[in-house]
């Protein structure tokens, strides 16, 4: 209706359901408000200091008020909702695009040069600079450094909004799974060990990547290294009898082996693989040397097993987090561990908003 009314432009700034009608508070009636608005052409041109250029102004803008009463229940058919859903999405990114680079107060141009070099989504920059541009309307001497300052603190409660806390459930095993060279191995390996020293855990490696050359004997080396059992499976029968024979430790690890998980047949044999019965925590391994687009193309393949929390590796071979901060808002997937080199068991970190907030504003040293 707003499109038909305003035209295919038009963007919805918000909805609320209202109750009208009714006799003495009874029988009312639940609609849904929508307001809308669209950018319409000035009736002469606007005055402007630079040459070709629009301003925009919110003088320019339309707004109506529409009722759209449902035609089945006072409860909104989901299409419907889903649509308006992605109406107020589309208007965070419109206002961003709206204010391009050129038009940035001065002193937040530095800051958006570094949200861009971290490859952060223009939906997340969006979030972050409109938030900085109302404290800088606010107070217009604010420095560069003090709107850094204000951005870090933004982009933590921003993680804090969308992240979700890992899961303290009971589990039997722990698989991890991901795609070729992303070092499932030896992240395995640096958990395993925080678990052995620091939880004063017994702990159990099962394996089934038997098609990577001398990824078995890898696994065993860390097994040998840290004195705890491994066993090797091919079939959900042995994994079945593996966990059997580690039953008496208190924490299982699974490696399983780097396919291409673009294709979907691995990520069947994956789910064969998983005893239905058991209570499994699935942990995707992700490497930060990916692209982000990469990285959605992968989590979305795996829609089919249900992932409980992302680990990613790699932070020490690029300079570039923002998929870090892409991950928690686009996702709801929790964020463990963050892996920062190749020693066992030091190079891992437990995930922190304070510290993607680092990450994101290039303050971390790979510590």
């Amino acid at each position: 209706m707003i499109k038909r009314d305003l035209g295919e432009d038009a963007l919805i700034l918000n909805t609320k359901k209202v109750k009208t009608g009714g006799f003495l508070g009874f029988f009312k009636q639940e609609k849904l408000e929508v307001i809308a608005a669209v950018e319409t052409k000035p009736s002469e041109p606007m005055r402007s200091t630079e040459p070709n250029k629009t301003e925009f102004q919110p003088s320019e803008m339309e707004e109506t008020s529409v009722d759209i009463e449902s035609e089945n229940s006072p409860v909104m058919k989901d299409e419907n909702l889903n649509e308006l859903m992605s109406e107020l999405k589309s208007l965070k990114q419109f206002m961003f695009q709206v204010i391009d680079e050129d038009r940035l107060p001065e002193a937040l141009k530095a800051l958006n040069i570094k949200l861009n070099a971290q490859g952060i989504t223009e939906e997340v920059q969006s979030e972050i600079l409109g938030k900085l541009m109302l404290m800088l309307e606010q107070h217009p001497n604010y420095t560069e450094d003090k709107l850094h300052a204000l951005a870090r603190k933004e982009i933590i409660k921003l993680i804090n909004a969308h992240k979700k806390r890992p899961s303290r459930k009971k589990v039997d095993i722990i698989c991890f799974i991901g795609p070729t060279g992303v070092g499932k191995t030896t992240t395995i390996a640096k958990i395993a060990a925080d678990y052995l020293l620091s939880e004063e855990k017994k702990v159990g490696l099962i394996t089934s990547d038997t098609y990577r050359i001398a990824a078995v004997e890898q696994l065993k080396t860390y097994a040998g290294i840290l004195n705890i059992p491994i066993r090797v499976v091919e079939s959900s029968a042995d994994l079945t009898v593996a966990m059997d024979d580690l039953s008496d430790c208190d924490i299982i690890l699974m490696d399983t082996a780097g396919r291409n998980y673009q294709q979907k047949q691995y990520i069947d044999d994956l789910q064969q693989m998983l005893p239905e019965k058991k209570k499994i925590q699935i942990n995707l391994v992700l490497s930060l040397t990916s692209k982000y687009e990469d990285m959605k193309k992968i989590i979305g393949n795996f829609q089919t097993i249900a992932m409980d929390q992302l680990i990613l590796t790699k932070k020490d071979e690029t300079s570039s987090s923002g998929a870090i901060l892409n991950l928690i808002y686009h996702y709801s997937i929790p964020i463990r561990y963050i892996a920062n080199g190749q020693n066992v068991p030091d190079d891992i970190l437990t995930v922190t908003p304070e510290m993607i907030a680092n990450f994101v504003l290039g303050e971390d040293e790979n510590d």
